[in-house]
């Protein structure tokens, strides 16, 4: 299969045939990909002869053609690097905060982030299989002759008048089958679909074999299942925290021409957020509130009800009752801040209690001159500090060096 490697904002120019070297596509290349939608958003936006790449990073598979999308960081970076600071930020955003092997360790030797991620389930659930499926008691009601467990009276006259030797019953059945092994095998046969590694593939092949007796779990059931973990079943966590995300993150469709599209698409302003959140909560743990919800701009005086909500993206609880605020943006201002996201901030100063300071964080760029720190302008002299900051991402391949300069520009 053809790959062509962009970054975001980069461009794929269209002629009459394909030309992978020169990043060139064909037309219906072309029709497919701007047929693409995410969040009511085109993931390419149409410009002279060309299409322009947007915020959204991944993979995108169309008829013998493989097209990833990575992060903008600054400066030059090898494909790989870029790769293994994605998938690590994409492992790192998604996992349960009680996960204590951070998946910011994992090997990523795959040319493909679909199968990095992939292979990180695989290597999961190699785990989970040696020390054995996990059992479960489940509860079945069914139509058998001979009681067992308890008979359900209200089936069993209106279903077996006139089969008496038979009886309904629910009882407890200690199984294999149950809804984590049924999630386990879909992830298999869903990645099965997806995946072109032939490694990849043989790995699957020798493990949904393991899983033969075992139901499959719709998709719609598997995208909307939440588990709780505790001391019996929380070595299969990690294998159901990389399985949600692949379910979530993979989509099929027909573009126009009918080609079939599959991709695994992410929107770096989230990414991005929710990235940096998980490393605050990984330094500061309960202290850390994501989006903090109950604040508001505006209260109407005559019956105070209130107006405008604020939801920081992140809140930092200090020891002494104060309160850091962290918004995060991803994308590098060519001079200063926008207005609007200076006023933003000041909002959150003036009408969050007990805030001492605000951030925002953006992605690291070289000389700039805005990172500095700030205080907002109040003519009762009361100074409200903003600083201004850049996280360099690039420093993740380094995960404990990443972590001190990542405290350090909180401290």
């Amino acid at each position: 299969m053809d790959t062509i490697i962009l970054k975001e904002f980069e461009e794929l120019h269209i002629k009459d045939s394909r030309d992978i070297s020169k990043k060139i596509i064909s037309k219906d290349d072309a029709i497919s990909l701007q047929s693409i939608i995410m969040n009511n958003e085109p993931v390419f936006k149409w410009g002279h002869k060309k299409l322009i790449a947007q915020h959204w990073v991944g993979t995108i598979s169309l008829k013998n053609l493989n097209i990833e999308i990575l992060p903008k960081l600054h400066g030059y970076v090898s494909d790989s690097e870029l790769r293994n600071v994605l998938t690590k930020m994409i492992l790192i955003s998604h996992q349960s905060p009680s996960v204590k092997d951070l998946p910011g360790m994992v090997t990523t030797q795959k040319n493909s982030l679909l199968e990095i991620l992939i292979d990180t389930f695989l290597n999961s659930l190699d785990k989970y299989v040696k020390e054995g499926l996990q059992y479960s008691y489940r509860k079945i009601n069914k139509n058998i002759p001979g009681v067992k467990g308890k008979i359900l009276f209200n089936k069993q006259f209106s279903r077996n008048i006139l089969n008496p030797t038979f009886f309904w019953c629910r009882y407890s059945k200690f199984t294999d089958d149950n809804r984590i092994n049924q999630f386990l095998k879909l992830c298999l046969i869903e990645m099965s679909k997806a995946t072109m590694d032939n490694n990849n593939k043989n790995r699957i092949r020798y493990y949904l074999p393991i899983f033969d007796d075992i139901k499959i779990m719709p998709k719609d059931i598997a995208l909307s299942l939440e588990l709780v973990f505790n001391s019996t079943n929380y070595r299969v966590e990690q294998s159901y925290t990389y399985g949600k995300l692949f379910l979530k993150n993979i989509f099929s469709t027909l573009s126009a021409g009918n080609t079939a599209i599959s991709m695994m698409l992410f929107d770096m302003n989230s990414l991005y957020e929710l990235f940096i959140y998980r490393v605050a909560h990984i330094i500061y743990r309960t202290n850390v509130i994501y989006q903090l919800r109950g604040n508001y701009l505006l209260q109407r005086k005559t019956d105070l009800k209130k107006f405008i909500g604020l939801r920081p993206d992140i809140t930092i609880k200090r020891k002494d009752g104060s309160k850091d605020i962290i918004d995060t943006k991803w994308k590098i201002p060519k001079s200063f801040s926008k207005e609007s996201d200076a006023y933003q901030m000041n909002a959150y100063s003036t009408s969050i209690d007990d805030v001492k300071r605000v951030f925002i964080l953006y992605p690291y760029t070289l000389n700039s001159k805005m990172i500095d720190d700030y205080t907002f302008l109040d003519r009762n002299g009361v100074k409200r500090d903003l600083l201004i900051r850049t996280v360099d991402l690039m420093k993740i391949l380094d995960w404990n060096d990443f972590i001190k300069e990542f405290e350090s520009i909180l401290s």
